[in-house]
């Protein structure tokens, strides 16, 4: 492949729930330290900071680890289940194109500190949404280019009123919800990346140094239940 489309860069920001179950990867940004993570889909983690000491363990049996629906009769564990579970529609080239938007899938988990990991994970939000007969974020430039040995897509991205992070206070994009007028306030454009092979958000570069920088190590390989047990 030696060229790319900016429907293609969307096809893969909607495929990421779907692409992989393992991986394991570092990283960091211009004010965060680096950081080593491991994922087994649907809900074990294991984060180490840059010295090896364990930051979190999880393993989550179930979606929405912790959360609580009242049916009623009482509080009762939130039903729900998790993307490998349904079936997205795929475009020709396998990538999605219409994700499930159902509001018992689990998209979240393994959830670390924020939902910028979330987006990281799953960026989505650079496929969602409508503007002015648009696209709700606009990308240009699309190209293909290595990224840590790795392939990635890449485009200039500038979000729109539209633009509909995961959560607007941990956009990937530049700008700033206004609660007031419940709109988004668009900032400058920022060159995104995204792993070819797993979808996830592996760079991020405005205005200043990169804000995000991930480094595939390992996908798909095997983890074991002991990597995601607190000692």
């Amino acid at each position: 492949m030696s060229s790319v489309t900016t429907a293609e860069f969307r096809r893969l920001a909607r495929s990421s729930p779907w692409l992989w179950r393992t991986l394991e990867f570092r990283w960091g940004g211009a004010q965060d330290e680096t950081r080593h993570a491991w994922i087994r889909r649907p809900g074990s983690l294991r984060v180490e900071d840059d010295r090896g000491g364990l930051v979190e363990a999880v393993a989550e049996t179930r979606p929405f680890p912790g959360a609580r629906a009242d049916f009623g009769w009482g509080w009762e564990p939130k039903p729900g289940r998790w993307p490998s579970a349904v079936e997205p529609e795929f475009a020709s080239d396998g990538l999605v194109e219409v994700v499930p938007d159902a509001f018992d899938i689990d998209y979240d988990s393994p959830f670390f500190r924020n939902y910028h990991w979330v987006a990281m994970l799953n960026p989505v939000e650079f496929a969602r949404g409508e503007w002015d007969d648009g696209h709700a974020v606009e990308l240009s430039e699309p190209s293909i280019v290595d990224h840590h040995g790795r392939e990635a897509w890449q485009v200039t991205a500038r979000s729109t009123p539209g633009y509909e992070p995961t959560c607007e206070c941990c956009a990937l994009l530049a700008g700033r919800f206004d609660f007031d007028l419940q709109v988004w306030v668009p900032g400058p454009p920022s060159v995104i990346r995204l792993d070819r092979q797993t979808g996830l958000c592996v760079w991020i570069e405005g205005d200043g140094p990169a804000e995000l920088d991930v480094e595939i190590l390992a996908v798909d390989q095997p983890l074991g239940d002991d990597l995601f047990r607190r000692p």
